[in-house]
């Protein structure tokens, strides 16, 4: 499922003296929609039908030893702008809901007449104070239309463990499923004045039809597109991955690591084939010492982890623009979300650069991001990358 699929997140710490409704969504910092420290993690999903939205959500709570999810309550909004200072508190009829000491996971109804633009949940820690804001936007043309249920709840995530079954949420109606097994190219770097794309006359390897009644298996990695009609611009997708979004096998690690290798380096890596000492030697020869070795790959595998997490779209989140920038640069200091755009800003003593990312929707992604590439980027691109190999990271 589409994760980030036109959702945005922002915590703020308010104290019931000082809480002003008057916040207007687009001017906060959203650097914490990628950090891993954070106490909560909300998913939501909007699927629009003929007359209705259901949208569906998990809330996860990282740490039971601080806090479970019966400390933390729910409200809905809506606004009509970004720009908007105040919402209206909506009641959406309530679906099925299942909770555990550390997830929620449910859903709401919302009728098209009563839908707004953007759909607000505020969600407060009972006892601490904080809140947070999580927001989707609610488009007529929205093309996500149903999405997939396994072990009785919803899949939330862009991505699913390969071998793993699922069925359809909506009616018992033929879907159409298109599998994909290309080889998608990473991220080009960020001075780059091309840029890797998909192929426009991309061709499914396989296409099947299942029903809600017929469980779905995500039989091998790769991307699942589902449609009711394949000349619809309607659909949801999802990638099938094993060893993931942690990379265990060596075979895996090679791929990720091109972003500060030389050309000659990925092909010793990549001709190493899962031989751990192969692997471990061209490693070592990039830092020129153990410990470094270690350090490198132990810090580098954690931000490819995290992009994983974050940016899995149509392709692995790693070789996404944004999944690239965050292992490169690592967590923003500044994200600012607008609904064409995302802007990342570093300031740090290490280097101070900030990125653009425009909004380039396809069918496989509503919220796919480019980033815009500009030579200037390549000085500080180069002296990042020598901290990596240096292991200073």
């Amino acid at each position: 499922m589409q994760n980030s699929m036109k959702f945005f997140f922002t915590s703020i710490l308010l104290l019931p003296s000082l809480f002003c409704p008057g916040q207007a969504l687009r001017d906060i910092n959203y650097s914490y929609l990628y950090d891993p420290a954070e106490r909560i993690r909300f998913d939501m999903i909007p699927v629009r039908s003929t007359s209705s939205w259901t949208i569906i959500y998990t809330l996860q709570v990282r740490d039971t030893t601080i806090d479970e999810v019966d400390d933390y309550k729910i409200e809905w909004q809506g606004r009509e702008a970004l720009s908007n200072k105040d919402g209206e508190t909506l009641s959406p009829t309530l679906g099925e809901h299942q909770k555990r000491s550390d997830r929620l996971t449910g859903s709401i109804a919302l009728t098209m007449a009563d839908a707004p633009k953007i759909l607000v949940a505020r969600i407060v820690n009972l006892s601490s104070n904080r809140a947070y804001f999580f927001y989707t936007f609610l488009e007529e043309n929205f093309p996500v239309n149903n999405y997939l249920v396994s072990s009785g709840e919803p899949l939330v995530k862009t991505y699913v463990p390969t071998g793993q079954s699922a069925t359809l949420a909506g009616s018992s109606e033929h879907w159409i499923v298109s599998y994909y097994n290309d080889n998608f190219p990473a991220a080009a770097p960020a001075f780059s004045e091309g840029q890797a794309k998909v192929t426009k006359g991309m061709e499914a390897d396989s296409v099947y039809i299942v029903t809600s009644a017929t469980p779905v298996r995500i039989f091998a990695d790769g991307l699942y597109l589902f449609q009711k009609d394949t000349l619809a611009p309607e659909g949801f997708a999802l990638r099938g991955e094993n060893d993931y979004p942690r990379y265990t096998l060596i075979r895996n690690l090679p791929g990720p690591l091109i972003y500060i290798c030389t050309k000659q380096e990925y092909d010793r890596l990549e001709n190493a084939k899962g031989d751990k000492k192969a692997f471990d030697r061209t490693v070592l020869s990039m830092t020129g010492d153990t410990d470094r070795a270690r350090k490198l790959i132990r810090n580098y595998f954690r931000r490819v982890e995290l992009a994983n997490q974050y940016f899995t779209s149509f392709k692995e989140g790693w070789k996404t623009d944004r999944g690239m920038i965050y292992i490169v640069f690592g967590l923003p200091d500044e994200v600012y979300k607008f609904s064409d755009r995302e802007v990342w800003t570093y300031d740090n003593e290490a280097f101070d650069i900030t990125f653009d990312f425009t909004r380039a929707s396809t069918i496989f992604d509503p919220d796919n991001y480019v980033l815009i590439r500009e030579r200037r980027y390549q000085t500080t691109w180069y002296e990042v990358i020598d901290l990596w190999r240096n292991a200073r990271f």
